[in-house]
């Protein structure tokens, strides 16, 4: 069922849930239409084929023969099948609606949403008349009315609230919180987007939660932080910060579930690094500029290049309107023209008198800036005309008022309920009252028997506090025994600690060959199965950063052993080459304790810098480099393959770097990507670590593994830390 549920604006919500692989699943569908033998199963099958469509041409032909099917049957079913057949006529109209929002044709589609509601109400389908009812709202705040959209919308929440539609519910709060955003109720915008985000998140609903996110930062982004006490400048930098922290978790859900909503975070991060710059810039302010200039018009290509793989012609059209500004502010006037007449075309097609609105104000400026003051004008009057038909104090009036109406209704069903409550206690408390009338006799011939049985309980109680005395200081002997041996453990623990850091690479040493560079060492107990270890032979220097396998006392165990076969295959061995130092120490590994089969080793980078010819190598098992270059960043190949017993043994790679300047190299393993937190308790994953890091390129190394900490102390929210943590960072000075 394509329903098309306006969130907020420029973005077009698709609502899909796929349980199978979609080509898999619609051959499936295909060939049980075929052999279907009664109508009722072709229309239940033809709507899962045009929910599962992925190709926008196919789904419509779907529909067609729905709507035939449907229509045909309600002229000649009996009595009992009429709501079946309407109801599936009713999603084809709904169907058709939405093919015709998305062409622009907004005539046809209220009229096909009027129908498909119309049959909803009818038979009493709260859940799918709630759905037309948003996508009438949707219609309606596009043209401009928004009156008629609020009127809507709260129709929606109202059976949503009734039905118990927590997903329904989200979607509303959603638009209302919008609408009163765009009138100026910031704060109470803010209460309702929380209210969504609450219910997407009790559904799990990662894309609902994404939404609220981004509908979040279009506040924080244009108002700053309104609930902020202090100065204007203060509350405006807090917004800013704000606003870039939810545009950053909503673009990574969008970006993992695969949603081309993450155009329009992109798009509204390009907004605050032009119009505001980096709040965290700390450079001087021309240089501030500039790299903020640079961030703006990356986010704003990359979230047109996503929008046009799409058919919602009002992002689209948003995204040229950027681009038309960005170009203006940057005097390149005959790009902004060309950015700014597309997004006029298209804005004209579809009637959207935001879009209209919005790039009038644009063109205007344009040709201002070209001496073009007829044109100019011509814009500016458009650019009013729009306006005045969107913001208007009667329908700010009506929103709050509306707003209000919804949570009086919600307190007057809850008061209701309380005072159902409050009688049935009453009730009850009577009841108690007179069988304490009949109980009171009967407990005073109680009291009399039991003060003689309580009396014999004393003796007994006498005898049994004797024997727990006794057995009280038997249990301190025995904890006095069990801290002694506690007290021997953790000491040996803690002496194989100062072993394993005697090992381990001393950072003056590292220093001196990368001058460079941090080492972002947490252990998760007191000695750790992540180590990083550096040597220096035949004027190469080696840096391994290693995951053993296990943590803890195990995981100190192997760490010492394959720190052991490190030095022993280049110091004893004389091997140089990174990916012949592991085949060797996997096969060393595999002889003295995989034997049996155990896949015991470790996952690592090991890097080589010869001084020499001032070439950098290196070979990675299962843990992959990450490089930062020119504003980009670039996983680096890797061996999946462990260094010990795993399930492939062909021969590692040796791989060779080309560096400039400035470049970043990040070498880390995997504990920092698994350790679990955040609002939903979830992983930090990779793709968040690789984004953190992006952002970080501009920072001193210092700062950069105090924000690392930070983040992660953060993020864990009281959570335990469940691996060994380990980050390298290094900064190239010169070509390598």
């Amino acid at each position: 069922m394509r329903i098309s549920f306006k969130i907020f604006t420029p973005i077009i919500v698709f609502l899909f849930q796929s349980y199978f692989s979609l080509a898999q699943k619609s051959d499936s569908l295909k060939i049980i239409f075929k052999k279907a033998s009664t109508d009722t199963a072709r229309c239940r099958i033809l709507n899962l084929l045009i929910e599962d469509a992925d190709n926008e041409d196919v789904w419509p032909q779907y529909n067609d023969e729905l709507s035939r099917l449907a229509e045909n049957n309600l002229k000649t079913c009996p009595p009992k099948l009429r709501k079946y057949f309407s109801t599936y006529y009713a999603l084809a109209l709904n169907n058709f609606g939405y093919q015709n929002m998305s062409t622009g044709k907004d005539s046809e589609a209220i009229d096909y949403y009027e129908k498909a509601l119309r049959i909803h109400t009818d038979f009493g389908d709260k859940e799918n008349t709630a759905a037309a009812l948003i996508n009438l709202g949707y219609l309606m705040r596009r043209q401009g009315n928004i009156k008629k959209a609020l009127e809507y919308y709260h129709s929606a929440l109202k059976l949503q609230i009734a039905i118990n539609d927590k997903k329904g519910m989200a979607i509303s709060y959603n638009n209302i919180a919008f609408i009163l955003d765009s009138q100026s109720e910031f704060i109470k915008a803010l209460e309702y987007y929380e209210k969504a985000l609450k219910y997407s998140a009790e559904i799990n609903d990662q894309n609902g939660i994404g939404l609220c996110y981004l509908n979040m930062a279009f506040i924080y982004k244009i108002n700053g932080d309104p609930q902020c006490k202090d100065s204007k400048e203060k509350c405006r930098q807090k917004g800013y910060l704000k606003a870039i922290k939810c545009l950053h978790r909503s673009a990574a859900i969008f970006k993992e579930i695969g949603n081309p909503t993450l155009g329009s975070s992109y798009n509204l991060l390009g907004g605050i690094y032009e119009d505001y710059g980096d709040p965290e810039c700390i450079k001087s302010k021309q240089e501030c500029k500039q790299e903020s200039n640079k961030k703006a018009l990356q986010y704003y290509e990359l979230a047109l290049e996503i929008r046009k793989k799409t058919n919602d012609l009002s992002v689209i059209a948003q995204s040229y309107s950027s681009l038309a500004k960005f170009k203006l502010n940057s005097g390149e006037l005959k790009a902004a023209l060309d950015y700014g007449l597309t997004s006029m075309k298209i804005s004209k097609g579809l009637n959207s008198a935001e879009r209209i609105m919005d790039v009038a104000f644009i063109l205007k400026r344009i040709y201002s800036k070209l001496n073009k003051s007829n044109e100019s004008l011509q814009m500016y009057e458009l650019y009013i005309q729009m306006k005045d038909s969107i913001y208007n104090e009667e329908t700010k009036r009506v929103t709050i008022k509306k707003g209000f109406q919804i949570e009086y209704e919600k307190k007057a069903t809850a008061d209701s309920v309380m005072i159902a409550e409050e009688k049935k206690v009453a009730s009850a408390e009577r009841k108690q009252e007179e069988t304490k009338k009949f109980a009171l006799i009967g407990g005073l011939i109680l009291v009399g028997l039991f003060s003689a049985f309580m009396f014999n309980r004393f003796k007994v109680t006498q005898k049994q506090n004797l024997l727990i005395h006794e057995q009280k200081a038997e249990l301190q002997k025995q904890k006095e025994i069990v801290e002694g041996h506690q007290k021997e453990t953790l000491d040996s623990i803690h002496y194989a600690k100062r072993i394993q850091t005697a090992l381990i690479a001393n950072s003056n040493f590292i220093d001196q060959h990368i001058p460079n560079n941090f080492i972002y060492f947490n252990p998760k107990d007191i000695v750790s199965g992540d180590f990083y270890w550096a040597a220096e032979h035949n004027h190469k220097f080696y840096l391994a950063i290693c995951d053993s396998t296990g943590h803890g006392v195990p995981g100190a165990f192997m760490s010492l052993l394959n720190m052991g076969f490190l030095s022993e295959a280049i110091k004893e061995k004389n091997i140089e080459k990174p990916n012949e130092i592991f085949d060797y120490v996997r096969e060393r590994l595999i002889n003295a304790i995989s034997s049996e089969g155990q896949k015991d080793g470790m996952d690592g980078i090991l890097l080589c810098l010869d001084k020499k010819t001032n070439s950098l190598e290196y070979c990675a098992a299962n843990n992959e480099p990450i490089l930062i270059t020119d504003g980009t960043i670039v996983e680096l190949a890797k061996d999946k393959m462990p260094v010990g017993q795993g399930e492939r043994k062909e021969k590692f790679t040796l791989h060779k770097l080309q560096l400039k300047p400035g470049d970043h190299l990040y070498l880390y393993t995997d504990g920092y990507a698994d350790q679990f937190g955040g609002p939903k308790g979830k992983k930090f994953m990779y793709n968040r670590l690789n984004e953190l890091l992006l952002s970080l390129k501009d920072i001193p190394l210092a700062d950069q593994k105090f924000i690392l900490e930070k983040t992660l102390s953060d993020w864990k929210m009281g959570i335990e830390q469940i691996d060994d943590v380990l980050i390298a960072g290094i900064k190239i000075e010169k070509i390598i």
